[in-house]
């Protein structure tokens, strides 16, 4: 697995990293301007392995989950709990998702494979 054309062997430090990109606010040139513009892609070839495919979806998602948990003093598992039918609840929802678009592309696989 690469991020950034860099080999990624720890899975662990990918959400971390998702982070930084979308939190950045145009801090370090090579990272997203703002969480807004910010974009997350995953681009795999023919041969990946799925389970690999769906760990790394997993930590993407988990880390902007993280995201929003975090600007309204919550989990990312409280986060993910919030009813959007509960109105209190679903403004605690809106607030933590302002301005912070999932930018999450799934880019079309290459045809090459190991």
């Amino acid at each position: 697995m690469q991020v950034e054309g860099e080999p990624l062997t720890d899975l662990s430090v990918l959400r971390d990293r998702v982070k930084a990109h979308v939190l950045n606010y145009g801090k370090v040139a090579s990272l997203s301007d703002s969480p807004r513009k910010a974009i997350v892609s995953i681009k795999t070839d023919r041969g990946s392995n799925y389970q690999l495919h769906i760990a790394v979806l997993d930590e993407v998602q988990g880390a902007y989950y993280e995201i929003y948990g975090e600007r309204i003093g919550m989990t990312a598992g409280e986060f993910r709990k919030l009813n959007s039918s509960n109105p209190n609840e679903k403004r605690l929802r809106e607030k933590a998702l302002m301005g912070i678009p999932m930018g999450i592309s799934l880019a079309e696989p290459t045809d090459y494979s190991y």
